[in-house]
């Protein structure tokens, strides 16, 4: 090569250097999030394993994802947890996997009368701790978790634990990487689950900081439009002092008359029936388990659930002070194998639960519910209980 040439070439190629360095600049702050983290219990076939090592995992985390998406919308349900497995150990930061895969556990697996299997609550949990602890210091997967609990579990305590820690956190740019502050509707949930925990004080406490924070999202976003959030939050708190100041007057006078039956049908069909003194839109809550029955605990995620198990939960519409349902779980032999021989039905009323306009009778702990026979009291909650033990040759 001449000495022309060689002058030729590197002229060429200082200018390429320096415009690979600028384009490494601008991909660092990104390039965090789509690092391989630390992940359990892994599950992968040879061929992606293969493309791994050539450096495409987020391509082909990418591409599954695709296609879990297809799986979903054709209804084969049962293929989307294995490539959610598959997903999150190629990309860890994949936050959306990991809350679409929790969701469609919880939500998605049900018997012929849309009833959840609640059987898949357990891996739903262990999948979302697993997102939490890959990805730790934004809001996004506590409060996915948080709102399980709170809209699906029915566990406002452990909601409340989750959606505070989301509170503490920021949210990230999905474009530039960059944190910026969380939605606030965060704060606004935590309110809620304050509210539907009973714990009123806590709630109107969220509710004022939830005032500031959002004065202070207007001031530092700059965009007037977002004071709108601010309305919401001094209206609910001005909703929740009042109904305080109402509730407070209640006394235990309202006799629920609570009664609750079941009449065997046939093999695997059954009627509940029975009666609650409260507006129509209460809800009675029936759980049928096996008497033996323990939730599974996942130290890492599995969806290697005991099929040997059975648990039904449904909720009971109450009209004009009576509820009734036939259950026929004929059709649903796998998600309710009635293997044990003996069952535990509960029937339930728990006032925390409940509809707003039925709280405005009884409260929000059941300050005002009385009844004859079946009021019980955990955790100063005064709720509504009768249960049967079931032989199997009973359902059966």
């Amino acid at each position: 090569m001449s000495a022309t040439a060689r002058r030729s070439l590197l002229a060429l190629l200082v200018p390429l250097f320096a415009l690979v360095v600028w384009l490494q600049v601008q991909m660092d702050p990104m390039r965090k999030r789509y690092q391989p983290g630390k992940v359990t219990n892994i599950e992968i076939g040879t061929q992606f394993v293969a493309a791994t090592l050539i450096g495409l995992k987020e391509v082909v985390a990418g591409l599954l994802w695709v296609r879990a998406d297809e799986f979903f919308h054709s209804g084969n349900y049962a293929a989307v947890i294995p490539i959610v497995r598959i997903v999150t150990w190629l990309d860890p930061h994949q936050i959306d996997v990991y809350d679409t895969g929790a969701w469609h556990l919880s939500y998605n697996f049900t018997d012929s009368q849309e009833r959840s299997d609640r059987r898949y609550i357990p891996p739903a949990q262990a999948l979302y701790r697993e997102g939490i602890a890959n990805n730790p210091d934004i809001y996004d997967l506590y409060f996915a978790q948080g709102w399980m609990n709170f809209h699906k579990v029915l566990d406002f305590k452990r909601a409340i634990e989750l959606f505070t820690e989301a509170n503490k956190r920021p949210a990230v740019d999905p474009s530039t990487g960059k944190k910026r502050m969380r939605p606030q509707f965060v704060g606004h949930t935590l309110a809620h689950a304050y509210r539907k925990d009973g714990q009123i004080e806590r709630a109107i406490e969220q509710w004022r900081q939830n005032i500031k924070d959002n004065e202070r999202y207007v001031r530092e976003s700059g965009d007037p439009g977002e004071q709108v959030m601010v309305d919401v939050a001094r209206n609910n708190l001005n909703q929740l002092l009042r109904e305080k100041e109402q509730r407070s007057r209640l006394r235990p006078t309202k006799d629920a008359n609570f009664e609750a039956r079941w009449q065997f049908l046939g093999p695997r069909k059954f009627r509940v029936y029975g009666t609650l003194d409260l507006p129509t839109g209460a809800r009675v809550r029936l759980v049928l388990r096996d008497k033996n029955f323990r939730e599974q605990e996942f130290q890492k995620f599995s969806w290697d659930i005991d099929t040997n198990q059975t648990i039904l939960i449904d909720d009971l519409y109450v009209k004009d002070g009576r509820f009734s349902r036939t259950i026929d779980i004929e059709r649903d032999v796998t998600i309710y194998p009635l293997k044990s021989e003996e069952y535990v039905m509960t029937f339930t009323f728990n006032p925390l639960t409940a509809p707003d306009f039925v709280q405005d009778v009884i409260g929000n702990k059941g300050e005002g519910l009385a009844d004859q026979k079946y009021l019980v009291v955990r955790n100063g909650v005064r709720m509504l209980e009768k249960s049967f033990i079931i032989k199997r040759n009973q359902l059966l």
